[in-house]
């Protein structure tokens, strides 16, 4: 098994683990909205604002990151970066305009290990490349 595989299959991996989530957020956002601390949503909006831009928005991104696995392309992965950059810095601005909460590093471990992950997988699958230009 290549690097480049075994990248490709940690991207699969996580990607069908995103997508999961965003799919229980648009087809069931009761079972996931509390989890996420966003509480419950009662109007129909709230529920349909929910779907909309957490379930929706988290399948586009991860089927993005899936698609560059499938093809082998990194170009696809970036937006996967920016996506759990972008939750990690909001997290932290979170932090600096509104204050600690007990559950600050539970929920944002788990952002810093995916992007961890990611990154190793986007060195797997760029690995062979480099080697290739040496």
């Amino acid at each position: 098994m290549t690097k480049t595989n075994i990248g490709r299959g940690i991207l699969t991996l996580i990607a069908l683990f995103f997508l999961g989530n965003g799919l229980m957020v648009m087809f069931v956002p009761s079972l996931v909205l509390d989890h996420m601390l966003l509480g419950s949503l009662k109007s129909v909006s709230e529920i349909s604002s929910a779907r909309a831009f957490v379930g929706g928005m988290t399948i586009a991104i991860w089927s993005s990151v899936l698609l560059g696995a499938i093809k082998a392309d990194r170009r696809y992965i970036h937006v996967g970066f920016f996506s759990l950059i972008a939750v990690i810095v909001a997290r932290l601005t979170g932090y600096i305009l509104d204050g600690s909460f007990p559950e600050l590093l539970q929920i944002t471990a788990p952002t810093v290990f995916f992007l961890t992950l990611l990154t190793l997988a986007y060195k797997l699958m760029t690995a062979e490349d480099l080697e290739k230009h040496i």
